[in-house]
């Protein structure tokens, strides 16, 4: 009887290693796929600035004006053919420069490029109706960073 338990057991230490090792060998294919969809899916990550000299930063988790504190947000968007898409505001407060805690991101055909609009309410952004504030939004080129850098060597 004693033998029997332990064939058992060594079977089941056999399939447990197995299992770890798959688990092992998937999880980064898995983490890949889901980053390059992410990303794919979210044209407006990246570092951006206006003609007013504000800078915006939008990663997956946040959304920064200049050095403001950054604020989470949620891509709420629904219906899009990828050219709009619409963003609340998980830590908006009156004060802030978004002036509103809907902001509707508009990309034309330049992917370098993107319009936000700012609204109080859902159903505004939705409708496009009572605008609070407007935005035009440019792509950060190199040619911006390298006189930053420049800037920061004088």
């Amino acid at each position: 009887m004693f033998s029997r338990f332990s064939l058992f057991a060594s079977h089941a230490a056999k399939v447990r290693t197995l299992l770890l090792f798959l688990t092992i060998a998937f999880l980064p294919t898995a983490r890949i796929a889901a980053t390059a969809e992410e990303e794919e899916a979210s044209p407006y990550f990246g570092d951006w600035e206006n003609g007013h000299g504000d800078t915006l930063l939008i990663t997956s988790g946040s959304i920064q004006i200049n050095d403001a504190k950054p604020l989470r947000y949620d891509d709420i968007t629904e219906d899009s053919d990828g050219s709009f898409f619409v963003l609340e505001l998980k830590d908006w407060t009156e004060s802030s420069y978004f002036e509103g805690k809907f902001l509707r991101l508009t990309f034309g055909k330049d992917p370098d490029r993107f319009t936000m609009s700012i609204y109080k309410t859902l159903p505004n952004a939705l409708k496009k109706e009572n605008e609070v504030k407007r935005a035009e939004w440019r792509a950060q080129t190199d040619d911006d960073e390298e006189t930053d850098d420049a800037d920061d060597t004088e």
